[in-house]
Formats: C-alpha cells, structure tokens, sequence
C-alpha cells in the first residue's frame, strides 16, 4: 500500500526487499531491491540488499556456474553499498555474510564487518543474525546461538530465525532446544517444508524414526510434487523397516510419476548424484530397500549405475556392493581386523 502511495519513494521498495528476505522470497527481494536501484542508483541499502538477495540465491543453486556468477555479482553489489555507506549496519551485515560465503579465509574480515554492524546499531536484527552467521561458519556455536539468540529476541515473530536458533541448539546437542525452536517455526510458517525437513533430520539423528516420518510425511503433504521430500521420507520409511512404503516413495522420488494423489512427479536423475550427496543416498538406499524385498533385478541395476558414477565414493561403494552381495550377485568381501566399516 506504501508503494502504491508512493511509487518512487526507494525506502518503501527497500522495505519490502527486506520483508521478502525474511518470508525466504530472495527473487522477489531481488526484484525490490532492483526498482529502489531503478529510483535511486547511489542507495547503498537497495545495493546492499539485492546482493544479500543474490547471496542467498546463490546458496540454492546447484549449477557451480550459476553459483559463482550470482555470488560475484553479490560481491559487487556488497562493495558498492560499503562505499556508498560504511556506516549502515545492514551494509555491514550484508557485507559481511556475502564475504564469508565467497571466500570462507576472508572469516577475519568478515568477523569484523558484522561486529562494525553490530556496534553501529545495538538493535539491528540483521547485524546480530550475520554476525551469528560468521561464528557459525567459523565452528563457533555457542557464540553463533548467542548471536542468534539476541537476533529472535528482537522480532521473535520470524520463523528463519526460530530455525537459525534451532540449528544451532541441534549442533550442541540441546534436542529439545531445537525442537521447540522449529516447531515455533512450524507455527509462524505454516506452508513451509524447511522447518519440517529440519525436525525429520533431528529425530532421525536420535533414531526415532516413527516420529521422523510423522514429519517427512506433513512436508510431502505440503509439497507432493517434490522429489527430494519423497526421498526423505522414503529413507525414514527404510529405517523404520517399512521396506514396500520406502519402495512406494523412492519409486516417485528418483523415477517419478503421477502420485497417488493425482501429482505428477519428476524423479531425480542419476547424474545427481555426483554432487548432490543426499541423492546419493536416496539411490543406494532405495537399492537396499528394494534387494530386501528381492527385487533384484532393479536393485542390481542400481547398484552397478552407482559403482560406475560415483567409484571414488567409499560409503556408496560399500552399500553398493553390500547390495550386490544381498542379490547373490558379489561374494562378502571379510573385513580386515581393526578396520572400520563404512556406514550409511
């Protein structure tokens, strides 16, 4: 409504740039951020803003083309801001996690940038969460919580700070911590799968997986056509010994097809998985579910396409061949004494 009044006012489009940064909208801060540039091209906020925007666009995008083109254009945009305003803590913060995130060596740089922010404005939420940031990508956690911690209490009605805390209080070890933390998430964002993706890989990680799937399934509710929530809760079907529901599930995850539901599902293809880890486990996990159900003929298949991409991969390999060796197609291998076995 603010911009309807006031279409050329840049401080109404940078404001919405920051609303969409927190709803995780990062095109459509970006495209905020760009029509308060379009207005004013020396506001270092709206540069300051739309490389942060680029920044988190960047995080996303699995291309290492695409990645590298969008964070040096973040780079720019964050060094343009500092020298039109050094004294912004926004423009500090920004500067600060797109730093880190192009180049993690520059972590002194970037730690002393997000403490400038911080220093500059003692309320600013975007400067304790970036310098929560930086203690977290330099292994400091309970400085990054504490960071985190200060950044929630000054709007504890945004959910990605709810889940940069819970991450946090998860690393620790503080399991009830973290999930009141994404479940608090879960509230304030109704329709999204990340805090619920979050609270699966918790339990997972304590072995509950009855609970784990409870979760996995609401994500694939909220989203029955992706592959990847599929995958998840295919795996916590496996682990819970729910081989013909895990089969169901990766069946739509890495071949796709139309759901149950009635939603049509793009599978995951098999290039995937050299460099997308967690595919890689749906494909050789989905190959142990279906060789425990003796469907080996498919799960051979499998498992021969995962030694052929991937042979450098150690615990693929091992499941791979565990698989092989389950189908009667490889003979058990004894394991050396003293050597530690690869797990999944």
């Amino acid at each position: 409504e603010a911009i309807a009044a006031a279409p050329r006012e840049p401080a109404y489009h940078i404001e919405l740039a920051r609303v969409r940064m927190f709803a995780g909208k990062y095109e459509l801060a970006e495209q905020a951020a760009r029509d308060a540039m379009v207005i004013n091209p020396d506001s270092a906020l709206a540069h300051a803003f739309l490389g942060w925007s680029l920044d988190f666009q960047a995080s996303r995008v699995r291309d290492p083309a695409e990645r590298t083109a969008l964070m040096a254009e973040a780079v720019q945009e964050t060094e343009r801001a500092l020298d039109l305003n050094p004294n912004a803590p926004e423009v500090r913060a920004f500067y600060a996690e797109v730093l880190i995130d192009s180049n993690i060596s520059t972590y002194e740089q970037a730690l002393e940038h997000a403490r400038a922010a911080v220093s500059l404005d003692k309320e600013s939420l975007e400067a304790h969460r970036a310098l929560g940031y930086v203690w977290e990508l330099t292994g400091n956690r309970e400085l990054a919580l504490e960071s985190y911690l200060t950044a929630r209490n000054l709007n504890p009605n945004l959910p990605s700070l709810h889940i940069d805390v819970g991450n946090m209080q998860r690393a620790l070890g503080d399991v009830e911590g973290a999930r009141e933390s994404y479940l608090r998430a879960v509230t304030l964002a109704p329709t999204s799968t990340e805090p619920l993706s979050l609270l699966v890989q918790l339990y997972a990680g304590i072995g509950d997986y009855g609970v784990a799937s409870q979760y996995a399934q609401q994500a694939v509710e909220l989203d029955p056509a992706n592959p990847r929530l599929r995958g998840n809760l295919a795996r916590m079907y496996y682990h819970n010994g729910l081989l013909e529901e895990a089969v169901a599930q990766f069946d739509l995850a890495i071949r796709g097809g139309m759901s149950p539901e009635g939603v049509f599902v793009e599978g995951l293809p098999l290039e995937l998985i050299q460099q997308d880890g967690r595919v890689l486990e749906f494909y050789y996990t989905y190959g142990l579910a279906l060789a425990k159900l003796g469907v080996c003929e498919d799960a051979v298949e499998i498992f021969r396409a995962i030694l052929q991409t991937v042979p450098d991969n150690e615990i693929a390999v091992f499941n791979a061949e565990e698989g092989l060796v389950l189908c009667g197609e490889l003979e058990r291998t004894p394991t050396p004494e003293g050597e530690v076995t690869p797990t999944s």
